[in-house]
């Protein structure tokens, strides 16, 4: 009850500026300041803290890291931002200190860097070259942070024609030669990891202004009631994010407990997010007729709804794509000498995976042999294992079962083949994550591998930072739902920012790598967009797991 507390009351300041109200959130900009101090030998900027400002908005407008700023003020971490408070932030040398004097005679305008641009866009824009811009700023790489201020030197010719009278234009001449629309700027892609399909890039007509519906089952009865919230909260900390940025975002949020949304409001946002249950996700494709696109955000098996209904895009990567991968990754593995042994369960009333694995292994040609128990049998497994492994090489074990109980007795059986001195490596289900009787260190002593959906790394800086501003805001841990929350949200809106009204026509053009998921579209033939990313997950000898 206590969490919930804390979570209900920080959604209701998120929503002072998001959600129903449709309130627009308006940060409070940070501005660089030229006041220096000199403290123990180093030289410092003093910036004043306003309002609504926060660690991560002003190391990012000052172009320096967040342990810097810690560094700088011990005090900090402790006591967090305080309005009217005199931070100091680590000053950057000027490398090249010839251009102080032209810098001090003010012959030069600013620019505020946007988080999708670099030096070769500030570069073009400006028509300064980007050797220049790195000189006269005394940048030492060409790597820039969003709402650094950079320097743009003005040319003589520049300079003087800003100080001359206008010259006076004939109407008729303006009439006949009208100015060039600029050039729109292209909005931000959701997560820095993009790698762009060079050969067909599109510029369309960009955004400032998104709208979207988030529609999930809030009231619903227990556990699901508290994992959609999870959801809600990630998809809110999107939303402030990418407005901190300078996008204007309407975020239309409906309780499912309250019934079926109006069909008109739904219509008229960029799209909607949501429900989780396929029955759901069925009732609001047919109450907005294939006008607008609907998103699966959490069940994998919502995906056959696009057999019937137009507009319809799978977030979660479908179980087929993910086993098609663990297959694919055994295959590239392979080396001379090894073998792949390919365990189920006898009997099992679920053989989806068995069935999925064994096609994903016969369309890659590969040879495996086959060991089909029941767990009753299972102690008497090593014996036959004994005869079927190999000595030499590494035996490349596929578990194709998601059954705790069966891949518990695989799993025991592993451990007592490598104690024999058999080299093994398991390739299983992600479900296998999940199951709370089988001993980690057990999962890390059979190397095992798993094509999943999700996972975050907690070893990485953005996945660290929004750990903390979630535990900052809710008093909590974020969950899997919380950062696939964040992850879609910011995702969706972010390419209707960027492609504007055919931002959906786009969703197969490139990959993009969220905090913990990742997503590449295919097209069916119906024009509806799945998910075919996926994340490969080593359990490593030393304990640790990782990203491939």
């Amino acid at each position: 009850m206590k969490r919930l507390f804390y979570l209900f009351v920080a959604l209701s300041m998120l929503c002072a500026w998001t959600g129903a109200a449709a309130q627009e959130y308006v940060p409070t900009p940070v501005t660089v300041s030229k006041e220096k101090v000199k403290l123990n030998g180093k030289v410092y900027l003093s910036h004043v803290v306003l309002e609504r400002q926060t660690i991560f908005g002003i190391t990012r407008a000052y172009g320096v890291t967040e342990d810097e700023l810690y560094e700088a003020n011990p005090s900090l971490r402790e006591t967090g931002l305080q309005k009217n408070a005199i931070i100091l932030i680590p000053y950057r040398e000027q490398a090249a200190e010839g251009t102080t004097a032209v810098q001090d005679d003010k012959s030069y305008s600013e620019h505020v860097v946007k988080w999708y641009e670099d030096l070769d866009d500030i570069s073009k824009r400006y028509n300064v070259s980007a050797k220049e811009l790195m000189e006269f700023n005394g940048l030492k790489s060409r790597k820039l942070t969003s709402r650094q201020v950079l320097r743009i030197p003005l040319k003589p010719a520049t300079t003087a024609a800003q100080n001359a009278e206008p010259a006076p234009v004939l109407a008729a001449a303006a009439a006949a030669v009208p100015a060039p629309e600029p050039e729109p700027e292209p909005l931000p892609e959701p997560v820095a990891e993009v790698a762009h399909d060079t050969t067909a890039v599109l510029r369309l007509k960009p955004r400032d202004r998104v709208e979207c519906s988030l529609v999930l089952p809030m009231k619903a009865a227990g556990q699901q009631s508290e994992l959609n919230m999870d959801f809600y909260s990630g998809v809110l900390m999107a939303v402030k994010d990418l407005e901190q940025d300078g996008l204007k975002i309407k975020l239309n949020v409906y309780d499912l407990a309250a019934g079926l949304p109006n069909a008109d409001a739904l219509k008229r946002s960029d799209f909607v997010l949501g429900p989780v249950a396929s029955r759901d996700l069925e009732a609001i494709l047919q109450r907005v007729e294939g006008d607008v696109p609907v998103i699966s955000p959490l069940d994998q098996k919502a995906a056959s709804l696009a057999l019937n209904y137009r507009n319809f895009i799978q977030a979660p990567t479908a179980a087929d794509s993910q086993y098609d991968d663990l297959c694919e990754w055994v295959r590239q593995d392979f080396e001379e000498g090894d073998k792949i042994l390919f365990i189920s369960e006898k009997g099992a009333g679920n053989v989806t995976a068995s069935v999925a694995l064994r096609s994903a292994l016969a369309q890659r040609e590969l040879t495996y042999e086959i060991l089909s128990y029941a767990i009753v049998e299972g102690r008497g497994i090593p014996a036959i294992l004994s005869g079927l492994m190999v000595g030499g090489g590494t035996n490349r074990v596929v578990v194709a079962s998601e059954s705790e109980a069966f891949v518990g007795d695989v799993v025991r059986n592993l451990g007592i083949m490598m104690g024999k001195g058999f080299n093994i490596v398991m390739y299983a289900p992600s479900k296998v994550r999940t199951f709370d009787t089988i001993e980690g260190s057990d999962y890390h002593g059979a190397s095992l591998h798993i094509s999943t959906s999700y996972f975050a790394d907690y070893e990485s800086e953005p996945v660290d930072r929004f750990v903390r501003a979630y535990r900052s805001l809710f008093q909590t841990e974020p969950s899997q739902f919380a950062f696939q929350g964040y992850d879609t949200a910011r995702y969706f809106i972010s390419r209707v920012a960027r492609y504007g009204d055919d931002w959906k026509d786009t969703l197969n053009r490139e990959r993009a790598r969220g905090l913990h998921t990742d997503f590449l579209f295919q097209y069916d033939r119906q024009d509806n967009a799945a998910n075919q990313a996926v994340r490969r997950i080593i359990f490593r000898k030393d304990y640790t797991t990782t990203l491939e």
